[in-house]
């Protein structure tokens, strides 16, 4: 078993903690980032608690081999996990999410070669219903798992290890004796319209990233009005959508002062939409609390 903790103060570092999850995190909230990732591997399981104080947009792509189930232990937001059931999370080539500020996520990977059962409807985010009392033993028991491997990284020994991983089993055993109607989809219709109202914004705005389109050609090419688009941002962001795509670039910009912090700030800018270096250093410093020449002193040191 191997067990990790990271803390991080940069959203793309704190991305970049999990091996095998392919992930890019944009910050949309303004603040200092700070974020932890508890990582419990085992022999065809998985457990990792994540939480940050921010909210953050996340682009996933998961390891094809593996089912993945998620339990909030905080998430303030009303769309996409919810607190009485666990999520099962669809298999696709990119999912798209938003977390609100203060989150805080279990997230259990199982070998995807058992259980065939969960593949019916997997291309869609579905709820897997689990009794009450079983749903409350199992988030005291991995909140607990993921606590106390946060203090005694790489410290224990093998019999604690087996007994942990007897223990996640165990959970795993139960949660899944299960027949499959017990699965059901959360797709519900207004939430997948805007859900893909957000996620087509988001994905034409990285498809042009030096000429980013405007609100009104967002809108025509969605064929929806600035109010549907309003709408659809404000429900699953909580941002406006000038500040949310915004947010997007911005946070592409600081990405690429981490890959090249040698590269010219003005090149950097422009290479995301911004030409008029006074307005991108206002809105980088609105968002970041501090710069870019400060974010880029202190990636150099």
């Amino acid at each position: 078993m191997k067990i990790a903790f990271h803390e991080c103060k940069d959203v793309t570092q704190h991305a970049a903690q999990l091996p095998g999850w392919q992930q890019e995190f944009d910050q949309i909230e303004t603040g200092h980032f700070a974020g932890e990732i508890v990582d419990i591997v085992g022999p065809g399981v998985r457990l990792y608690r994540e939480k940050a104080n921010l909210g953050v947009s996340q682009s996933i792509h998961f390891p094809a081999d593996q089912w993945h189930f998620v339990l909030p232990l905080n998430w303030s937001s009303n769309s996409l996990y919810r607190f009485d059931a666990l999520t099962v999370l669809p298999s696709c080539e990119e999912f798209l999410s938003v977390a609100p500020a203060d989150y805080d996520l279990l997230v259990l990977s199982i070998e995807r070669q058992h259980h065939p059962w969960l593949e019916r409807d997997e291309k869609k985010l579905r709820l897997l219903e689990v009794a009450p009392a079983l749903l409350t033993r199992l988030k005291q028991e991995w909140r607990l798992l993921t606590e106390y491997s946060r203090y005694v990284e790489g410290t224990l020994p093998a019999v604690t290890q087996q007994a942990m991983l007897r223990q996640l089993q165990g959970g795993i055993e139960l949660l899944l004796d299960t027949p499959s109607q017990r699965v059901t989809s959360d797709d519900s219709g207004n939430y997948r319209t805007r859900r893909y109202i957000v996620d087509r914004c988001h994905a034409l705005t990285r498809l042009r990233p030096d000429a980013p389109p405007s609100l009104m050609e967002l809108c025509g090419q969605l064929k929806i009005s600035r109010r549907t688009l309003q709408y659809s941002f404000q429900s699953e962001t909580g941002q406006t959508p000038i500040h949310y795509l915004r947010a997007l670039r911005l946070n592409a910009v600081r990405r690429r002062l981490l890959q090249d912090p040698t590269v010219p700030l003005a090149d950097a800018a422009a290479q995301h939409g911004f030409f008029h270096q006074s307005y991108f250093t206002r809105e980088y410093r609105r968002l970041f609390l501090e710069p870019p020449s400060v974010t880029r002193q202190r990636l150099a040191g």
